[in-house]
């Protein structure tokens, strides 16, 4: 019986998705946006709650695959931030 909740598989996929997700960062269209660091994590909360109505838009919508992939980084992207700030960005 396997007791690995995430296969090396999934896991590989996994750690793709955050680079590209973490790559979505360097995009022109962020690369004038406030760094993460100077923003406090309520505001940044409420930043992730929007992002979430916006996947919500993109698949209720039924968008396209990139449109739909781009909210979803956009959603790990944030908690990512969170943590980053609660850890004191070490």
């Amino acid at each position: 019986m396997n007791m690995n909740r995430i296969t090396e598989a999934e896991r590989k996929r996994f750690h793709k998705i955050l680079d590209d997700s973490i790559d979505k960062l360097d995009s022109p269209k962020n690369s004038e946006k406030t760094h993460w660091s100077e923003i406090g994590i309520h505001e940044l909360t409420a930043f992730q709650n929007g992002e979430c109505i916006e996947l919500i838009g993109a698949v209720t919508l039924q968008k396209p695959q990139k449109n739909i992939e781009s909210e979803c980084f956009d959603n790990i992207n944030f908690p990512l931030f969170i943590i980053d700030n609660l850890r004191g960005n070490v």
